[in-house]
């Protein structure tokens, strides 16, 4: 590793440390990204699906959708509804089906979210120039390019392969991860 290498590993460790930034990024995940195959499974995310969806959806939709068990979907609904997030209605067209959509509480929810995704990368990106964020934008793009390229077991096997010892309970005997 070169030395401008570690010191952009460094940089990135300390940027992942700040408290700040690291819980923005995990409540960007667990809320996923619009248009992401997999953004997670959680009430939150079909909170944020139904936001995206506002025609509403069924429960074998947002199984499908979601990956998850339509009983999952039933007891997570349900959830939703006893904190008044979400209503089920007949659908017009066929009685035996259900659509589920958000309650006017879920969409000030759901907007309130937003608002603060929007208001935290303001004020995280706000430094920077249009140019230096169309420049880190760029950059980002091609490290997540060359890091789907990277093998996790290639990683899982470094501080073995390095003569770092194996420890047990590190990455559950197999390496680091």
């Amino acid at each position: 590793m070169t030395t401008n290498n570690r010191d952009l590993f460094n940089s990135f460790g300390r940027l992942f440390q700040n408290r700040a930034f690291f819980m923005a990024i995990a409540h960007q995940q667990q809320f996923g990204r619009p248009g992401a195959e997999r953004g997670g499974r959680g009430q939150m995310r079909l909170l944020q699906l139904l936001a995206e969806s506002p025609a509403g959806l069924t429960n074998a939709e947002i199984a499908e959708i979601l990956d998850i068990r339509p009983s999952s979907v039933s007891a997570t609904l349900s959830r939703l509804e006893d904190a008044d997030l979400i209503v089920r209605e007949p659908s017009r067209h066929d009685k035996r089906v259900v659509i589920v959509r958000l309650s006017e509480q879920g969409q000030k929810l759901a907007s309130h979210r937003d608002q603060g995704m929007s208001d935290l990368a303001d004020q995280l990106f706000g430094c920077l120039t249009d140019d230096e964020q169309a420049e880190l934008q760029r950059l980002l793009d091609k490290l997540s390019a060359n890091a789907a390229d990277l093998d996790v077991q290639d990683l899982m096997h470094f501080g073995h392969e390095h003569g770092w010892p194996q420890r047990p309970g590190w990455g559950h005997g197999r390496g680091w991860f």
